[in-house]
């Protein structure tokens, strides 16, 4: 008899040390580069090879779509980090951690200065019974691996 060895791997959000939420999916992910570009010229007229100045900083955004589980602690940090009046919330940093099929961590990143930029749901029409996904848009300040 065969076996199915097909293998399941997903992402979770981890707070505080702690994993609170499975995500449905991660999609979306860009990391810009953000620099100063300095063209000159040699005093013979000549062009300069570009003259990058001051060290780069990257960010970038995500979307994350939200699992069946969705966490009372993650939704309320994403609820304080909208809140205009809880700047504390934004210094939270946000860790997506890749997991296989054991729950076994395989990789860690860490998302500084992560703040939700758009929060919705998907369409439920009346009389319609189901699962809702909630996607959440993240821009961050930094991305680097744990």
């Amino acid at each position: 008899m065969a076996e199915d060895h097909a293998v399941k791997h997903q992402w979770q959000i981890e707070l505080g040390g702690c994993r609170v939420e499975t995500l449905k999916s991660v999609t979306g992910v860009t990391i810009d580069q953000e620099y100063v570009e300095l063209l000159q010229n040699s005093p013979d007229g000549k062009p300069v090879p570009d003259l990058v100045l001051g060290a780069p900083s990257f960010f970038g955004s995500m979307t994350l779509t939200r699992g069946k589980d969705k966490s009372d602690k993650f939704t309320q940090r994403i609820l304080d980090s909208r809140d205009p009046t809880k700047t504390e919330a934004s210094a939270e940093d946000i860790i997506l951690v890749y997991v296989n099929a054991q729950n076994d961590s395989v990789r860690k990143f860490q998302l500084a200065g992560a703040r939700p930029t758009s929060w919705s749901a998907a369409d439920l029409a009346a009389g319609e019974t189901g699962q809702v996904d909630e996607t959440l848009e993240l821009k961050f300040a930094s991305c680097g691996p744990v």
